[in-house]
């Protein structure tokens, strides 16, 4: 039986709501991208009764709570006119407090093709290293990939380990990968037009790239 603090986990937080979505249209908003959540909660002002512009979306374990955050993060939400995107975030307070305070070992991704998304740059990280934390294709504002990304580590060895191992890497998207440092901006240089992931709390620059070992 999971505690109570393990099962505050099994949730995603979903920004960005209009006010006309419903649990039950977020419900099948899911459902139709072949996920199975358990139910969604939307919050409300306390004061008026209005949505407040967030939910709670819960799934039955943590690993369903990931995969659906990584597989539809940045993907248009079904039935929305003009389009909405899917905003989705791990839910637990103590979680995010963790992240702004835990170091940050990435990894800068380049060369990604179109085909390339949130899930496919994490399944092929995940893949090889067991303490991925989270995968981010950066997008334009019309919702197209710029051709880059971030994959966040939790282990330092291994971060150091994928910047030769990935670098030139084949078999994600069509062409081969090129890795480099992540190196976090300062905050006090950071601009509107910077891109930030939706899955972590630092924006991150590309240091230096590194040939792959032959």
């Amino acid at each position: 039986m999971k505690s109570p603090k393990m099962a505050m986990q099994c949730q995603l937080w979903m920004g960005s709501l209009e006010p006309n979505m419903t649990e039950s249209f977020i419900m099948a908003a899911f459902n139709r991208l072949g996920q199975r959540p358990l139910a969604v909660k939307v919050m409300r002002n306390k004061f008026t009764g209005e949505p407040a512009g967030y939910a709670f979306v819960h799934f039955q374990t943590d690993e369903e709570a990931i995969d659906a955050m990584h597989k539809l993060n940045g993907k248009p939400i079904p039935g929305t006119f003009p389009v909405v995107r899917f905003r989705l975030n791990t839910a637990s307070r103590e979680t995010r407090a963790n992240m702004q305070h835990e170091r940050e070992f990435s990894v800068w991704v380049g060369d990604l093709s179109p085909d390339v998304d949130d899930y496919s740059l994490y399944r092929v990280f995940a893949s090889k290293y067991t303490s991925i934390k989270t995968a981010k294709v950066i997008l334009d504002n019309s919702g197209y990939t710029k051709g880059y990304g971030f994959v966040r580590f939790g282990n330092e060895d291994e971060q150091r380990n994928a910047l030769y191992a990935m670098n030139g890497y084949c078999g994600l998207g069509t062409k081969p990968l090129k890795i480099c440092t992540a190196v976090p901006k300062p905050k006090s240089n950071l601009t509107t037009a910077q891109s930030t992931s939706t899955t972590s709390t630092a924006t991150y620059t590309s240091g230096t790239v590194l040939q792959p070992i032959l």
